[in-house]
This record gives structure tokens, C-alpha cells and sequence, in this order.
């Protein structure tokens, strides 16, 4: 079968393509040649394309059988024209029509748990409207929406020891989340490239935690002994002017906003356990 996935070296897209490329033909859009030779072990079977924001051509020149598509990003970079709206909805929307004029026969995209095209999160509204957008375009597809995934390239780790240089302790937000493990999400991927049509997927681990909780096991696993302060998350609003002055903030105040809600799963769709029959522990991922 011929792929055409996009963020194949993102956290999540290395472990997918790496099982991938056992069985199937993949073309990679990428901006960096040199990371993904690194992070992909695959010596057969991957075909590297240098990314191009025009993701239709793409797609129309490789005439794949299925498009996935990981493109995301945590936060924006409005100097470098990256925002929301173009990395979730715009590049998506190039990905759907060069997948209905090529005749892809399955597009699967990555979205967030918890998107919402009325949250005021640029991040969750630009996801919902890439769903949108895909569930209207009349291709088969599948849908994922993950909690917050576990593995060791999780970005939450680097950026706690990153800040364990200056922070004597650190504030946790109160709420609960339900973590997935990666090596679940990688599966679920590619569990449904034939079966599942036309699906929304919400997965999550099957442990609901804290956030308190998540922070605590996090710097044990980077090996940093640091308290751990739950406050209300209406308090965090008060540090975001002072996390602003950071090159790389430890929280933006769309990712305040991201929190008004609980990172867990409704329970109203499919999940891990429908795909795989069983779920991994969030926290055994080594």
C-alpha cells in the first residue's frame, strides 16, 4: 500500500512510520532531510519529499492509497507565519483536496481531545474546523483525538528539565487529564487503515489523573526532586504575562484557555479498547 504521511518525524509520526515502512510504501513531506534520516530507522520503503506548504500537489503527484496527516503545533510563531489556522486548518484543507483529486481512498487525521470550533483555544477551534472540513469533503477518514501521549520524547519532560535550571518548585493546574501511551496511538493508526470508516476516535489511557499527579511522575522520570504546587487554574492567568518574557513560555494564554475543560475522555466515541481490545498502561512506555 502507498502512504503519503505528513509530521512523519514529529513525537508521534517516528513510531508510526517506523512500523509502517515494515509493509508499506511511504512518502514523506519533510522540511529537514538530516532529522529524518536520524529518526527513521526504515532504509527501504520511505521515500522523503522536501515538504512544500502546497501539500495538493503533493499529494496529486504520489497518488497515494491513504493520507495521513500529524501536522500540529503547540504554539505559535507569528514572526515566522506560523499559526493555528494555517498549520491545522489551511495545510489540512491542501491535504483533502489533493486526496479527493488524487482519489485517495482513506484520509486519517490527528486532532486533539477536546477540539471545539466555540472554544476560545485557536489551537482546539482550528482543529474542530480541519474535522470539519475533512468529515464534508465526502473521503472516507478516520479521526483521532488524543489525550496528552506518553512516551519518552513526550515534549513535557524536556520542558520541565529545561526549566528545573531556575525553578526551585513548580505549579501544576487543577484539573485531570487521562493520558494515552504512544505505542496505543501508533497502533490505533495503523489498526484502521482498513477497517473503521468514517470514524472519530477520542483516545485515552485508563487511569484519570491529575495534573499534579502527571508533573510528579514526570520530573521523577527526568530524575529532578522538585515540589509540586496544585493551584487553581484560574490563578495561572495571573502568570502569563510573567511566562510571556520566556523565548519559549512554559504556558501561552491559548494553552490557559485549553484547560477550561478537563483532558479527558466523554466517553460518547469509540476509544482505544474498540480498536485494540485492550489499553497499555499511560506510564510503562520504555
Amino acid at each position: 500500500m502507498k502512504i503519503l504521511m505528513t509530521g512523519s518525524t514529529g513525537f508521534v509520526g517516528r513510531y508510526i512510520a517506523n512500523k509502517l515502512c515494515v509493509e508499506h510504501q511511504l512518502y514523506l513531506p519533510v522540511r529537514n532531510m538530516e532529522k529524518a534520516q536520524k529518526v527513521l530507522n526504515c532504509r527501504k520503503n520511505i521515500f522523503l519529499i522536501p515538504f512544500t506548504e502546497h501539500l495538493s500537489v503533493l499529494v496529486e503527484k504520489s497518488k497515494p492509497d491513504i493520507v495521513i496527516n500529524l501536522l500540529g503545533i503547540l504554539k505559535e510563531n507569528k514572526k515566522e507565519g506560523s499559526t493555528f489556522y494555517k498549520v491545522h486548518f489551511e495545510f489540512t484543507k491542501s491535504l483533502v483536496d489533493g486526496a479527493k483529486n488524487a482519489g485517495v481512498k482513506k484520509f486519517i487525521q490527528m486532532s486533539a481531545l477536546g477540539a471545539d470550533k466555540k472554544s476560545k483555544s485557536e489551537y482546539m477551534k482550528t482543529k474542530a474546523l480541519a474535522e470539519e472540513y475533512l468529515i464534508k469533503s465526502g473521503l472516507s477518514y478516520n479521526i483521532f483525538r488524543p489525550s496528552i501521549i506518553m512516551g519518552k520524547e513526550q515534549k513535557l519532560f524536556s520542558d520541565l528539565k529545561r526549566f528545573s535550571k531556575i525553578a526551585p518548585f513548580y505549579i501544576a493546574p487543577k484539573g485531570k487529564v487521562q493520558p494515552v501511551n504512544i505505542y496505543d496511538v501508533r497502533d490505533c493508526f495503523l489498526k484502521v487503515l482498513n477497517s473503521f470508516d468514517n470514524v472519530i476516535f477520542e483516545l485515552c489511557g485508563d487511569k484519570v489523573i491529575t495534573y499534579k499527579y502527571l508533573f510528579k511522575f514526570a520530573l521523577k522520570y527526568i530524575g529532578v526532586n522538585r515540589p509540586v504546587v496544585e493551584i487553581p487554574r484560574g490563578a495561572l492567568l495571573f502568570f502569563i504575562p510573567f511566562f510571556s518574557l520566556f523565548p519559549d513560555p512554559p504556558m501561552t494564554k491559548d494553552q490557559y484557555y485549553m484547560l477550561e475543560k478537563d483532558n479527558i475522555c466523554s466517553g460518547k466515541f469509540k476509544g482505544v479498547k474498540d480498536i485494540l481490545g485492550s489499553v497499555r498502561d499511560a506510564f510503562l512506555f520504555d
